[in-house]
């Protein structure tokens, strides 16, 4: 399955590449290629590919329920011919195909809705691309959720911005909290970040509770992006670890300084171990056989020296090469 990341990439691709711009009120039907796979982890949601040319695709979860005429019968049906459809404002895809062992393929055709297209023209989004009906339908992009980004301030985005908002939910509630958590007139493309991340009012008040005081945006992001958790900071805290900055924790969390690696150094002997030296014997892959050895060779070996050792023994396995 694709990520968010990943399917916004792809529809930029779509947006951006060179196309037949449709003018007029008619536009003919489009065509490709469908895949649907039942997601073993979510009994509500299947993996659903579009394919437009060989070139440009879409693929992300949808669920069953989207998908009229879907069943998870066929997930146990030995072979069967479907018409499904999806519909969405922009337009209706119409899937034909068959199933078999849970599996499906075939044609799709993507009506579009010309009512759908009149009121975005109203609303200054014109000449648009084949690949650009493609993404508006594909997307779920709404007239409402373009007028509610309007009345929240943002009535001069891109085409593009559109598919990202429908994409990742960016609507008027989602903004709402994040001015609510300190966050106004975020740029769009922090609206983003922070649904991608899932950075939100909540999570701001989760980091203040923990005595971090009142983080800037990007600083959020980061801490997301690295999975600093509430749930992460208390266990570093529980190692002895207290009043660490957060660039700290987020490097014990890079490094991969876990409860367990700890107590297996300290337990080795360095029972005073601080944070830095963790993350160099991490870094120089210094485990805890690596640490009672050098013990037991020189009781009063430092953690300094026993990097030393380290880089020794690689420079002279190297040599001997």
């Amino acid at each position: 399955m694709l990520t968010k990341t990943a399917l916004a990439l792809i529809l930029t691709v779509f947006c951006l590449a060179p196309a037949r711009v449709i003018s007029g009120q008619s536009r003919a039907p489009i065509t490709g290629e469908w895949s649907i796979e039942f997601n073993r982890k979510d009994r509500d949601e299947v993996q659903l590919s579009l394919t437009r040319n060989r070139s440009l695709n879409w693929g992300n979860g949808i669920r069953i329920s989207e998908v009229q005429g879907l069943s998870r019968d066929y997930t146990t049906t030995a072979a069967a011919n479907v018409t499904l459809r999806i519909v969405r404002e922009a337009g209706t895809f119409e899937l034909v195909g068959s199933f078999r062992d849970g599996k499906g393929s075939g044609r799709y055709t993507l009506t579009p809705n010309e009512s759908f297209f009149t009121s975005l023209a109203a609303r200054g989004y014109t000449n648009l691309s084949e690949d650009n009906v493609f993404a508006a339908a594909m997307s779920g992009l709404k007239i409402s959720g373009v007028d509610e980004l309007k009345s929240a301030g943002y009535d001069q985005l891109t085409f593009n911005n559109l598919i990202e908002s429908a994409l990742f939910h960016i609507d008027a509630a989602s903004i709402a909290d994040l001015r609510s958590a300190g966050f106004d007139h975020l740029p769009f493309n922090k609206l983003v970040e922070a649904r991608i991340f899932k950075v939100d009012s909540n999570f701001v008040r989760e980091t203040e509770n923990l005595g971090f005081g009142k983080l800037p945006f990007q600083k959020l992001v980061e801490l997301r992006v690295h999975k600093i958790t509430p749930e992460y900071i208390n266990e570093v805290r529980q190692m002895g670890f207290n009043d660490l900055s957060l660039d700290r924790l987020v490097e014990l969390k890079i490094f991969q300084v876990t409860p367990e690696f700890v107590n297996e150094i300290r337990a080795a002997g360095f029972p005073s171990i601080t944070p830095q030296q963790l993350v160099n014997l991490r870094i120089f892959k210094i485990d805890a056989d690596f640490a009672r050895r050098a013990k037991s060779q020189d009781p009063n070996i430092t953690v300094e020296q026993m990097v030393n050792m380290r880089i020794f023994e690689k420079r002279s396995s190297r040599g001997g090469q």
